[in-house]
């Protein structure tokens, strides 16, 4: 009787520890199954985020992006979706205020444009500064009007530098003239484009071949293929086209002093390492979003790696002493071709 029953408690504990094998089997499996489920409605948010960002809805994106993480929570890799969404918000707000930032660049009357004597350590290169090649959109806003030139006016700039003999360089070209490594060619200027919208590939990249001129784009790289800015596969093109040079405009182009010096950082370095991923070359230049900058600012851009940056400063001197700071002249819409000529004659 005793070992039956010595049998019987055997077989018993057996028997429960199976079952509770088996029960902790399916309460894993059923963890599973619905930590699946919710992953996949997390990505379906993701997705939707994601779409809206493409189409410039960011506000919209960032609730999606918000709702995707709290529906799976262990999804950290959301969080750069977040920040990021987060700033281009910022930024849309501070291109509402762009007056009061330094972008929209107040040049100086033609019978007050400073001197073009260089020093010793210096050399007459003006650096002409772009942002929208279209039809102004809203002829009736200043800011717009200021920003943005249209291709007809642009093919007629470009002609004039040309049946002038103005030669368009690269900043890298600057920066080795600067160095004494190569003598330029009469009447150097440079030509840069900011924020990478879609329309200079469109209306603009065919007049530099039209031309056979060289000109700089700066790229904001972390909106790039939504409608309005570039894609990658075009950049690449231009790029490998030899005559575009790609720089660095941040990865979300905020006002870089409202961040704090770990955003700042990633902004700047991570829109260098973007752009060299994708280009498999390095990327030597920047710009300042809106112009802004800091003696922390410049710092970062030099500790990238980065050789120089442009500024939105009025001027057409270059020097070794202001490589972080290249003065430029902005080229308003509302600008003759005359005007701009009087402005970048020696």
């Amino acid at each position: 009787m005793f070992v039956v029953n010595l049998n019987g408690r055997l077989i018993f504990r057996k028997m429960t520890k199976k079952i509770k094998l088996l029960l902790i089997i399916v309460f894993v499996a059923l963890i599973a199954v619905l930590g699946s489920w919710l992953y996949y409605q997390s990505e379906q948010l993701k997705n939707r985020a994601d779409s809206l960002l493409k189409y410039g809805n960011a506000k919209d994106a960032l609730a999606f992006y918000k709702r995707a993480q709290s529906t799976f929570p262990l999804r950290f890799d959301l969080a750069n979706n977040i920040s990021g969404t987060k700033l281009i918000i910022k930024s849309n707000q501070d291109y509402n205020r762009i007056t009061e930032l330094a972008e929209l660049q107040e040049p100086p009357p033609l019978t007050n444009l400073p001197s073009t004597i260089v020093a010793p350590n210096e050399l007459f290169i003006p650096i002409l500064m772009y942002h929208h090649i279209r039809i102004n959109p809203m002829p009736g806003n200043p800011v717009w009007a200021a920003l943005n030139v249209s291709p007809d006016q642009l093919d007629q700039q470009l002609s004039y530098l040309s049946t002038h003999n103005y030669h368009a360089i690269t900043l890298d070209e600057l920066s080795d003239a600067l160095d004494g490594k190569i003598s330029l060619p009469p009447n150097p200027i440079v030509l840069t484009f900011d924020d990478g919208y879609r329309n200079f590939y469109e209306n603009a990249f065919p007049l530099l071949k039209k031309y056979h001129m060289k000109a700089v784009q700066f790229v904001i790289t972390q909106v790039l293929g939504i409608p309005a800015y570039l894609t990658w596969d075009q950049i690449i093109e231009m790029d490998k086209s030899g005559l575009v040079e790609i720089g660095a405009h941040t990865r979300h182009h905020p006002n870089l002093p409202d961040l704090s010096q770990k955003e700042i950082v990633d902004e700047i370095k991570g829109s260098k390492l973007d752009l060299e991923k994708r280009l498999k070359k390095p990327v030597h230049w920047f710009a300042y979003p809106y112009g802004s900058y800091s003696p922390f600012i410049i710092q970062t851009v030099r500790d990238a790696g980065f050789k120089g940056a442009a500024s939105t400063v009025y001027g057409t001197n270059q020097s070794k002493d202001n490589l972080y700071l290249f003065p430029r002249i902005m080229i308003d819409g509302r600008f003759s071709v005359d005007n701009i000529a009087r402005r970048i004659k020696q």
